[in-house]
């Protein structure tokens, strides 16, 4: 990003002052008007987020457009687009059009395999503990011990956390039924990849895990080796 002083010096050394035509908010904000300016009246261009930026006048105003910082910055400091035109017209991607952009399901329960902004899977609700259950995306790398599901999830610091663990068996059901939306899973049958570690054991040797491919069950050795998909 070119530091304030470099634009206003590229700015006044321009043969011209290009027009920039917006629909600016009105006083109350609720209504958009028309509005032209000289491009020397822009400050700074700024980053809003979602795919959002923002003209910053020198006389404080500031007016959202519907571009990214990258896009709206190139439009103004870029001197191939620069002379192009005498007029930047901004109308299109200003106004109610520039509106920060409301987060999927804002007002919603998440549903099974919606993608949280860390990364997450939504699950489902654990029977368990009767609250949201989220997933992984993606299973561990490497099939594994009972044993070794349990000290791989123990020092797992993904996505911004740290309480992953192997599910229990009814949790294992849950991302069974929902496994189409969470996505990831190996669904061919085959030999240990397929079979996925439940943290529920039946006996001291043994613990439950299943097969994505029917969703049959078995009680297995924890020396034996499965797939894991970690929950928090």
């Amino acid at each position: 990003m070119m530091h304030q002083s470099s634009i206003a010096k590229e700015l006044s050394s321009s043969h011209g002052d290009r027009l920039i035509r917006v629909l600016a908010a009105n006083t109350k904000g609720n209504d958009f008007h028309a509005s032209t300016f000289l491009e020397s009246e822009i400050l700074s261009v700024d980053d809003m987020g979602q795919d959002r930026s923002a003209l910053v006048l020198r006389s404080g105003g500031v007016i959202p457009v519907a571009l990214s910082y990258d896009d709206l910055e190139q439009k103004i400091y870029s001197p191939n687009i620069r002379s192009d035109s005498s007029v930047l017209d901004l109308r299109d991607v200003t106004g109610e059009v520039a509106k920060p952009k409301a987060p999927a399901n804002a007002n919603q329960a998440p549903a099974p395999g919606d993608k949280l902004p860390d990364g997450t899977i939504y699950a489902g609700i654990s029977p368990d503990t009767g609250k949201a259950m989220y997933a992984t995306p993606a299973d561990a790398p490497l099939t594994m011990t009972f044993s070794e599901a349990q000290a791989y999830t123990a020092k797992l610091d993904a996505h911004g956390h740290k309480d992953w663990r192997v599910p229990t068996e009814a949790e294992l059901n849950v991302l069974f039924n929902n496994r189409a939306a969470i996505g990831g899973f190996n669904v061919t049958g085959s030999d240990p990849a397929g079979w996925y570690w439940s943290a529920s054991s039946d006996v001291g040797w043994n613990a439950w895990i299943k097969r994505f491919s029917d969703g049959y069950q078995l009680n297995d050795g924890k020396v034996y080796r499965s797939a894991l998909r970690c929950v928090r």
